[in-house]
């Protein structure tokens, strides 16, 4: 049994400032999340993939409905050595979108590859404020209903659900985030099906003192929750500030310090943490954009291990050589508590992607990536161990009509363990995605 993989590891790339930004606006990782799987191929931010020129309105309400359909083969459902299960996956994934406020902002964002995301008080901070969009208020829930051909076991409807606030002012922005994800899927370290519960809230605020100088906060708690004995949750709460200064007219350099709490639901596994970071970001160019900040953290343990210290950093990198060639670049170091008894693990990786438009309506893209979990014992009865996992993709993407994009892909996870030895999973899917 083992660790679940974090979300970040290599799944997503970024062609536009605004994601780039929205990627690491801040620098904690995200919490352990489920392994990509053939439903979890499916979008549920799907409203991304295409422009909104039809108006729907309920009052005050600016309405973006989408829903998008799938098929994946996939050969290694639980990702096992051995008694490896393959089965066919569709997947349905109705979806809305409700807005109130700045909505033209919104679209104009979905419209460069970006979203939502990207409209946090700290991304917004270090920018001139005539670029800050309006107030926003959105509301987006997107249930994902999942079929299997030969294991009707494992059908389930997940649940998706985003609430974002946003209130720009004269120099204060303020922000709030609500999110909330239940899903049935892989844990490819543990090797079973599990039906994760992850509800992150993020409270931000961000004050430009100056033309130079500004400053951000989020405060946020992220609770974790999974239905399979052995597989321990946890509540995680932290702070995270950032001193901000224009070192040239499109370079806004950071120094940043956060500190959270793990409450582990196992005995006497409860933790805390300290990070230091320094942070650049470029994002004033059409063709090079990157965000990266590195740093330190020391951990402490209730049960009276020695403290640990980690390197920590974060990178998201573009290049754009050409008007449809989009090369990216991310990275990461993070260690996190871990929901398997007496284990953290630190995750390194990293993913190089490239998409290519072919014309106005297909572009193709493929991406690989490598990262390891090192995992470190915090009791001494334990062995620390590493596993290797390498990533590949390619895809199509088609808009075959004006709210209509198809996509075809294939997908490869590897690994190799010590513990668990070595382990291919093969993808092949297909989705279409309506959206207004």
């Amino acid at each position: 049994m083992r660790r679940a993989i974090l979300s970040a590891t290599g799944r997503f790339t970024r062609r536009h400032w605004i994601s780039v930004v929205a990627a690491f606006g801040c620098f904690r990782a995200s919490p352990p999340a489920l392994a990509q799987t053939a439903a979890a191929a499916t979008p549920d931010n799907a409203a991304s993939t295409a422009s909104f020129n039809i108006p729907l309105t309920l009052g005050p309400l600016n309405l973006h409905p989408r829903v998008t359909a799938g098929v994946v083969a996939d050969d290694n459902l639980l990702f096992t050595s051995a008694n490896q299960e393959s089965d066919l996956t569709w997947s349905v994934q109705p979806g809305l979108q409700a807005v109130i406020g700045d909505d033209a902002a919104l679209i104009n964002a979905r419209d460069q590859g970006g979203s939502a995301l990207g409209f946090t008080p700290g991304n917004l901070i270090v920018q001139p404020p005539e670029t800050w969009p309006g107030k926003l208020f959105t509301l987006d829930y997107a249930p994902r209903f999942k079929f299997y051909d030969q294991y009707s076991t494992y059908n389930a409807i997940d649940q998706f659900a985003t609430l974002s606030l946003l209130w720009p002012m004269d120099k204060l922005i303020l922000g709030f985030q609500q999110d909330y994800q239940l899903q049935k899927a892989t844990i490819i370290e543990a090797n079973q099906f599990a039906t994760s519960e992850i509800i992150p809230t993020t409270l931000s605020a961000a004050y430009q003192f100056g033309d130079k100088t500004s400053m951000e906060s989020d405060f946020r708690r992220i609770s974790v929750a999974y239905d399979q004995t052995g597989l321990i949750g946890y509540t995680e709460y932290n702070t995270e500030d950032w001193f901000n200064y224009e070192l040239s007219e499109s370079m806004p350099v950071s120094v940043g310090v956060l500190a959270g709490y793990d409450a582990v639901a196992a005995s006497h596994q409860d933790q805390t943490y300290e990070q230091l970071r320094a942070r650049a970001r470029y994002y004033f160019t059409e063709k090079l954009t990157f965000d990266v900040s590195v740093g330190g953290e020391v951990r402490q343990y209730e049960n009276g291990e020695s403290d640990t210290f980690s390197p920590v950093f974060s990178l998201t990198g573009s290049y754009r050589p050409a008007e449809r060639t989009t090369v990216s670049l991310t990275g990461y170091r993070q260690q996190n508590a871990s929901i398997f008894n007496g284990y953290n693990y630190t995750s390194t990786g990293a993913t190089l992607a490239l998409s290519q438009g072919i014309t106005d309506r297909f572009t193709a893209e493929a991406s690989v990536g490598y990262y390891i979990l090192d995992y470190q014992s915090i009791t001494s009865a334990l062995i620390n161990y590493s596993d290797d996992y390498y990533t590949a993709r390619l895809g199509l993407t088609a808009k075959i009509v004006r709210h209509l994009v198809g996509q075809i892909y294939y997908n490869l996870t590897s690994i190799q363990s010590p513990v668990s030895g070595d382990i291919n999973d093969n993808q092949i899917g297909v989705n279409l995605t309506l959206s207004y």
